[in-house]
């Protein structure tokens, strides 16, 4: 690697390629963790259990369109309340650009080239371990409420839970808001008084096309051109070429619509860990599995490319017994340091296991940012039917403080872009700045090596003429 930059990894040496870090020092990080939070919070003991946990995850959910992020829209108060009094990644990065190898790297703590879980086919494998078998196995009470098909057990992703609740996952035509947010009241309801901790995994949808209107927010026109707000993910690609400023706009006034009804159910959510005094010993996560694309670099959806407004996703923690204020951190961070994380500030004993991404509670408590990291980004995807050529894509990216390096995998083709000069991604500079596309040319080959470390046992499906068709809706298919 380039003298300038280091893989994201702090509290463990960085592996060779091929390798991966030792995870035993997370133990003693976490006890470390918890005693300053204590001291943040004024409290005079250890607690006496570990805290609970809540991971919220939202689907195709753009950073840039929050308003804790900048968004000059009130798409987010809640989002946007639990920011203010938590920690905020402003450079949070998924692994990839669509839900199931993002979600699978989040819930292992590998990188897709490792865990396997990267077409439409391929669940995620029996032989991973997930953050759920982890801590139920420490004696953690485990639940989960999903909504996109691609995460339900059938693609392997119950793997862990006494509880997996999938009822949700109606497809693009149904609102699944308000369902989840139910389902999950309950379920805190439940664990909330139970001598065990507890961990809950939550997915809301809604975020994703096909968006459905909420006009009691008035974000959007009746109609923008030749757009009813009906038309399908496939309609919209045929027409993209032609498509006006309008149009554009009246496609994420809709998509705003969406967020902010999330929002609300993501607000009633937390109120119920409150009313079930519970809010104050959990650990809750906030994140997104990826972004979406509204034409910028000619596309309308996601996993096709590996731009920031796709890869690059909130990330908000709210430690258990918090009391330090907003803080943002400005380290380029990775998805894949989560499971690590979420362990580490729960005091998990992680001896005799490996992960590779590191924990990101040093940063949560305070430490110094280093401003050297670089995060690694892939996506790997083959259309179910025929070749798509738009679709099929075989793509590896780093990205830096400054820049980021794009490789298509299939033409060799390298894109560099300075993020601080052009966050838009618009000026390409491979041809204009040869030295530093060498140099981080090296960094990505090193990525690259570090992210296939494992060998994955791939688990392949067939599917049913129902659920291609439901991911044709979805628009993974053509």
């Amino acid at each position: 690697m380039s003298p300038h930059t280091t893989l994201s990894i702090r509290t463990c040496q960085l592996a060779a390629p091929g390798s991966l870090p030792d995870r035993r020092p997370l133990a003693c990080a976490g006890a470390l963790l918890l005693a300053m939070l204590c001291t943040l919070a004024a409290c005079s003991a250890r607690p006496s259990r570990p805290p609970n946990v809540l991971l919220i995850l939202v689907d195709t959910l753009r950073q840039d369109h929050l308003g804790c992020y900048g968004w000059w829209r009130n798409t987010s108060p809640k989002i946007d309340a639990l920011a203010a009094k938590s920690i905020r990644f402003d450079r949070a990065y998924s692994t990839a650009p669509w839900t199931l190898p993002s979600v699978a790297s989040v819930l292992t703590g590998l990188y897709p080239s490792s865990h396997g879980a990267v077409q439409l086919r391929t669940a995620l494998p029996s032989t991973a371990l997930t953050l759920a078998e982890i801590l139920r196995a420490r004696g953690y009470a485990t639940a989960g409420v999903v909504s996109h098909s691609i995460l339900t057990a059938r693609w392997g992703f119950h793997q862990g839970y006494d509880t997996y609740l999938d009822t949700e996952a109606r497809g693009h035509d149904y609102v699944s808001t308000p369902g989840v947010t139910t389902e999950a009241q309950s379920l805190v309801k439940q664990l909330a008084h139970r001598k065990r901790p507890f961990f809950l995994f939550v997915h809301y949808f809604d975020p994703h096309y096909e968006y459905k209107r909420h006009p009691e927010y008035g974000f959007a026109p009746p109609s923008a051109g030749r757009l009813r707000g009906n038309e399908s993910i496939a309609k919209l690609r045929e027409m993209r070429a032609d498509l006006s400023q309008e149009e554009i706009q009246f496609i994420q006034d809709l998509y705003d619509e969406e967020i902010r009804f999330t929002d609300a159910g993501i607000g009633r959510l937390l109120a119920t860990l409150k009313r079930e005094g519970v809010y104050d010993d959990t650990l809750i996560v906030f994140v997104a599995d990826h972004g979406e694309e509204f034409m910028a670099h000619g596309w309308i959806g996601h996993t096709r490319t590996l731009y920031d407004e796709l890869v690059k996703v909130p990330l908000i923690v709210h430690p258990p017994r918090y009391r330090g204020g907003g803080r943002v951190v400005k380290e380029p961070v990775s998805l894949v340091s989560l499971t690590p994380t979420i362990l580490d500030i729960t005091g998990v004993d992680t001896e005799g296991l490996s992960f590779q991404g590191d924990s990101l509670a040093p940063l949560i408590a305070g430490g110094a940012e280093n401003g050297h990291s670089i995060v690694f980004s892939e996506v790997d995807f083959i259309p179910l039917v025929g070749v798509y050529e738009e679709k099929l894509t075989h793509k590896k990216a780093i990205t830096t403080k400054e820049f980021q390096l794009v490789r298509d995998q299939i033409t060799g083709k390298e894109e560099l872009y300075n993020l601080a000069a052009d966050p838009a991604e618009q000026r390409d500079l491979a041809a204009s700045r040869p030295r530093l596309l060498k140099a981080l040319r090296g960094d990505l080959d090193s990525a690259i090596a570090l992210a296939r470390g494992r060998s994955a046992d791939v688990d392949e499906m067939e599917l049913t003429n129902e659920e291609v068709e439901k991911l044709r809706s979805l628009g993974y298919v053509h």
